[in-house]
């Protein structure tokens, strides 16, 4: 399977009507393969390929990505599966994207503390004293709870989960 992802997004909310308005670079097993964008209007994304990539680069994509990714369907729908392409592709990694950066965000503000059972998440301090006094909380964390997990401490991809 590819290694695809999405670099350099800009989103604008303001212009995201009936869809995500957005432009990105599309990356494709760490190189540059496309520009990918959408109008915000409704209407299909747009895939421009970077040299020296093709539209026919484009469309082999496609085809691995309908052979190898997983169908998907509606919970509404008639059952039917259908093939995940480039635009589902594109769209997952700009969710992702979103909740990264509200994650990263929150990180920034708060401990954010795992109990040891992975059951439950904890959050601890406030934004005036994650700036001020954020080694002290940290301190606190691991001589109060020992066998706990500071979220903050972790890769974006490790904390992920535990904010979708």
């Amino acid at each position: 399977m590819p290694k695809i992802e999405l670099k350099n997004i800009k989103y604008a909310a303001f212009a995201s009507k009936d869809s995500a308005c957005y432009e990105a670079t599309l990356y494709v097993d760490g190189k540059r393969f496309a520009y990918v964008s959408n109008a915000g209007h409704g209407g299909c994304d747009r895939q421009d390929p970077i040299k020296p990539f093709t539209y026919k680069d484009i469309r082999k994509l496609e085809e691995t990505i309908a052979k190898e990714y997983p169908k998907w369907g509606s919970e509404y729908g008639d059952g039917e599966e259908y093939d995940t392409n480039l635009e589902i592709v594109c769209g997952d990694l700009l969710n992702q994207w979103h909740v990264d950066k509200d994650v990263k965000r929150n990180l920034k503000k708060i401990a954010f503390v795992k109990s040891p059972d992975e059951k439950e998440i904890y959050y601890l301090g406030t934004v005036a004293q994650a700036k001020s006094h954020g080694e002290q909380i940290r301190k606190q964390i691991l001589r109060d709870y020992p066998k706990s997990i500071i979220l903050n401490d972790l890769q974006i991809e490790e904390v992920r989960p535990y904010f979708s």
